[in-house]
């Protein structure tokens, strides 16, 4: 029970930093080259999301819901330096 709330905890901040990855999608409101590896992000990230719910591959849904976490700090990390 507690590893299930866990789980539901992890969706929620990968999510929002999911969301983080796809605001470019929004403001521009299209798809452009720019935009194609938010975009695999956030697939790779609802990949994630239903894996995590799976007992086989729960690991692996671990995983996929933190690739937008691997892509985005190190950009924020390189802003924040400008």
């Amino acid at each position: 029970m507690i590893y299930a709330i866990y789980r539901v905890f992890h969706l929620l901040w990968t999510g929002s930093l999911a969301f983080l990855t796809a605001i470019p999608i929004l403001e521009q409101g299209a798809f452009d080259k720019f935009v194609w590896n938010e975009t695999f992000f956030l697939a790779i990230w609802l990949l994630g999301a239903s894996l995590l719910f799976t007992k086989r591959f729960n690991v692996f849904g671990m995983i996929f819901t933190l690739a937008p976490l691997v892509f985005t700090a190190p950009v924020f990390i390189f802003m924040l330096s400008i």
